[in-house]
């Protein structure tokens, strides 16, 4: 695939896909729903940058050229799972634009063709684009990472946007498996407040907000590792702009587990 000229593409505007539980990718629930929706919403994408926090590294790996595996990095979920296969292919020429830009960013980077498309990035992929027709790169979680390196990380690839590429962060805004509930239940209080702090900090733009994540009610108890929050802060970051957030949609799984969508205003889509 050869990334068009600018000129001639609609700007993507980036994009935070809450992935929850690999069941989202057979159970009919809100999120589910929204997902199969959501390519209708959307200008035709020419590629897809996403960052999943299930690809934990060290240092920054990027996919390598060729076809990516489906990753079934869980266990004791329904065979139906581990049938759905997703053979996206990373282009040689969005792996080569992606490292460029890494570079002149002065991120290190290596090229990784070992990993492919874990959960989350399969998952929200194919209930999104359901034939993977379209060209897709994953990147790394380093273990070191921070809000405001994913956050760099993210800017660093800011230009992609306006060249029709749809950059990615998978995660969810709150995480907690040890607390989960039957689904369908209310949500729990402590998830909508923590969401309402994320929601104040985003719609100020500035990612200083996020410096001491323990900030936020109930932190540890959000995310007991912080893993799954990081990738809201690269979408944040690849919009190239401070401007708050667009809410797409918001529903809770478990009663704990936030499936909460934003689209962040790039520069050219604003």
């Amino acid at each position: 695939m050869t990334v068009p000229d600018t000129a001639h593409s609609a700007a993507i505007a980036p994009l935070f896909l809450a992935h929850g539980s690999p069941m989202l990718a057979i159970t009919d629930i809100p999120a589910n729903r929204f997902l199969r929706s959501l390519a209708g919403t959307m200008p035709e994408v020419k590629g897809i940058v996403i960052l999943s926090p299930h690809w934990e590294t060290e240092g920054q790996k990027i996919s390598a050229p060729g076809t990516l595996k489906t990753i079934h990095d869980f266990g004791a979920f329904p065979q139906a799972l581990f049938d759905i296969q997703y053979p996206a292919q990373a282009s040689a020429d969005l792996v080569g634009q992606v490292a460029q830009l890494l570079q002149t960013a002065k991120i290190p980077a290596e090229e990784d063709g070992s990993w492919g498309l874990d959960h989350g990035a399969w998952v929200p992929l194919s209930l999104a684009y359901p034939k993977p027709s379209v060209p897709v790169v994953e990147l790394s979680l380093p273990y070191d990472s921070t809000p405001e390196s994913v956050h760099a990380l993210g800017r660093s690839l800011a230009p992609l946007s306006e060249q029709g590429i749809l950059i990615i962060g998978s995660g969810s805004t709150t995480h907690n498996l040890r607390e989960l509930f039957p689904e369908g239940t209310d949500p729990a209080p402590w998830a909508i407040r923590f969401d309402q702090w994320l929601e104040e900090g985003l719609n100020r733009g500035k990612i200083e907000w996020f410096s001491d994540l323990g900030a936020g009610p109930e932190f540890r108890r959000a995310h007991p590792t912080e893993e799954h929050l990081l990738p809201l802060f690269f979408a944040m970051g690849a919009s190239g702009r401070e401007a708050a957030p667009e809410l797409l949609h918001r529903s809770y799984s478990h009663g704990t587990i936030s499936m909460t969508y934003y689209r962040f205003p790039s520069v050219e889509a604003a």
